[in-house]
């Protein structure tokens, strides 16, 4: 239901005033035209000076029609017309004094700068020029009487042009409050879009993460199992077991962070891992061949879930690459926490003869790795990835610092 309250209706009728500028002041106009009319010579339509003042009126209440769509033309005409009435008339008429009084809210309503200064310096010229032109049995032929009527026309065209310049004023305030709303508005869709770009950057790290520590397991696996089918049929088995078990919980991790990507549908609840489930993690590494030493200094704070994510990542990537480039060997897994820190240190031997992909050595780098690090830096950390010269190996060590009470 639509609102006829005097507020909504005046509102309704100042937007369409807004959108609809040639048509009000057409009206205007053609009101001024009507009064113009009612105030003509009284002596008829029989005399040339009625028809002039008739045909200067409707060409004047033409121009002021264009007053706000064609300023500066429809000031220069109007000028133009006034003048041609000051040399017909030896008076003034109602005439003069709209025009006087309109055309001087307009000039500083609507024209540029420079355009203002010289049409207030026409208007009070003209002023001065019509009043002086007036024949002395129209008005006081007393000097000091021409000079009151003179200033008298001053503060009326200055009333006028203040009133343009505040109207002036208004509209530019006005546009400026537009303005920075629309760019209000961007600023905030562009938030919205690097906000959900950003989420979706951590959703693809994330998935990248659990595939690659479900498909190494399922590879490692599945091999095993092979060579193991023909000896050892419940090693193959218990191969078997462990690729069904690994695959449920990466499906069920990547339908969680799938969900995030649909808009209307109803996002998975279940919590991330984190550093509480790093002994469950290394456990799967241990059935699929490393020998992992998982040990553990200080005792664990109470960590910002991000944080909690962010070790549980970097070991599980860590112990990934290991898997993929020097398969079974032994992996020392070391985490330090201290308040507001965690060290991460994941340590492991480089067999003479690498399997096929090799030690990720320097320039060799995947992604997995600078996931790594882009994890850690959103934390304000640092991480190390490379030969440990003092063992041969290969060590990864990342600080995961974080805020705390």
């Amino acid at each position: 239901m639509s609102d006829l309250s005097p507020r909504a209706l005046l509102d309704r009728a100042t937007l369409w005033a807004r959108r609809h500028v040639l048509a009000v002041d057409v009206c205007w106009a053609a009101l001024w035209f009507v009064l113009l009319v009612a105030t003509r010579p009284r002596d008829g339509l029989h005399t040339a000076e009625a028809w002039v003042y008739l045909g200067l009126a409707a060409a004047s209440c033409a121009a002021l029609a264009l007053r706000r769509t064609r300023p500066l033309p429809a000031l220069a005409a109007l000028g133009a017309l006034m003048a041609v009435h000051v040399l017909w008339f030896d008076h003034l008429t109602a005439l003069a004094g709209v025009a006087a009084l309109v055309g001087a809210y307009t000039v500083q309503a609507e024209l540029p700068g420079p355009w203002r200064t010289a049409g207030f310096a026409v208007l009070t010229a003209g002023t001065v020029w019509a009043i002086l032109d007036i024949a002395p049995e129209h008005i006081a032929a007393d000097p000091r009487l021409r000079l009151n009527t003179v200033l008298s026309g001053w503060t009326a065209v200055v009333l006028f042009s203040l009133l343009g310049a505040l109207r002036r004023r208004n509209r530019e305030e006005f546009g400026r409050v537009v303005e920075h709303a629309r760019l209000l508005e961007t600023q905030q869709e562009q938030e919205v879009r690097l906000a959900a770009l950003a989420e979706r950057t951590r959703i693809a790290r994330e998935m990248h993460d659990i595939l690659a520590h479900s498909l190494n397991v399922v590879v490692a696996q599945a091999d095993g199992g092979r060579y193991a089918a023909a000896a050892d049929p419940g090693r193959a088995v218990a191969a078997l077991d462990t690729i069904a078990q690994v695959g449920r919980e990466s499906a069920a991790e990547l339908h969680r962070l799938l969900d995030v990507l649909r808009d209307g549908e109803a996002r998975g609840t279940a919590p991330a891992p984190g550093a509480d489930d790093l002994p469950v993690l290394v456990e799967e590494y241990r059935r699929v061949g490393l020998r992992i030493r998982l040990s553990r200094h200080g005792e664990q704070p109470a960590l910002p879930a991000a944080a909690s994510l962010t070790v549980y990542r970097v070991v599980q990537e860590s112990l990934a690459n290991v898997l993929r480039h020097a398969g079974p060997v032994p992996v020392r897994v070391e985490i330090t926490w201290s308040p507001g820190r965690a060290e991460v240190l994941v340590a492991n031997p480089v067999p003479a003869a690498v399997p096929e992909g090799g030690a990720p050595e320097e320039g060799r780098r995947g992604h997995g790795l600078i996931g790594m690090r882009e994890r850690v830096g959103l934390h304000g950390g640092a991480l190390e990835a490379g030969t440990d010269e003092a063992t041969g190996g290969w060590r990864v060590h990342a600080v995961i610092p974080w805020e705390h009470a």
